[in-house]
């Protein structure tokens, strides 16, 4: 099987093919810009490097975020675009799921992603639960709290780049795993996160996960035009 996966949910856009298993192209470069001129050209690379074409992939895998709301949508439409024009399968991927692919968990361990979310929060998902951002102040304390109520006694491998942002006390039994490839979502475990699930996604159903909603205002209608009187 042939996999190119992509991310672009944080500042690291990435990309990898992988066959049969095994990572036979990767590239990431860590960029200022939403990643839209990059991406292209990044995936356009690695094919060429392997002499692929379009038609010789057999899945794409697409990193939906939570993160970057414009470097998720550009990774999420180009994915797509390219799916559904090839009618190749595509597996969507979350920030979560790349960032603690490959953790080693021991016995009473258990696994929370955690990812900066800007505006002083943070994105966490602890073990498969519901996705929620908190404020980087209280994050600490609310994890804590849930995951004793979730399974009292567990201890915590907290993976992510977002973990450094908060303040841990010493004796919370709390573990970090904040070094690469754990620290940010990257299309390597993307790819192999996207060999291994047994049903890829329907390409126009594939939206990024947002988590909180997106920055956006839609503009106020102007109000309408009041005739004078003569």
């Amino acid at each position: 099987m042939r996999i190119v996966a992509v991310d672009t949910s944080t500042a690291l856009g990435s990309v990898a093919l992988l066959e049969d298993g095994a990572v036979v192209f990767e590239s990431e470069r860590r960029l200022s810009n939403a990643h839209g001129e990059s991406l292209l050209l990044a995936i356009d690379e690695g094919m060429k490097h392997l002499g692929w074409r379009p038609g010789d992939v057999d899945r794409w895998g697409v990193g939906i975020g939570p993160g970057s709301f414009t470097g998720t949508r550009i990774g999420v439409a180009t994915v797509k675009g390219i799916g559904l024009a090839t009618g190749r399968e595509v597996v969507a991927v979350s920030s979560f799921e790349a960032v603690h692919f490959g953790l080693s968990l021991l016995p009473g361990e258990l696994a929370v992603s955690m990812l900066p979310a800007m505006h002083g929060e943070v994105f966490v998902q602890i073990a498969d639960d519901e996705p929620m951002h908190l404020p980087v102040a209280t994050a600490a304390a609310t994890v804590l709290e849930r995951v004793h109520a979730r399974a009292a006694g567990s201890k915590l491998v907290v993976a992510g780049s977002g973990a450094l942002l908060v303040a841990w006390a010493t004796n919370e039994g709390v573990r970090l795993v904040t070094e690469a490839p754990h620290d940010v979502p990257r299309a390597a475990a993307i790819a192999r996160i996207a060999a291994d699930r047994a049903k890829s996604d329907d390409s126009a159903e594939v939206e990024p996960l947002y988590v909180r909603p997106p920055d956006i205002t839609v503009p106020a209608k102007p109000a309408p035009a009041t005739k004078s009187s003569s």
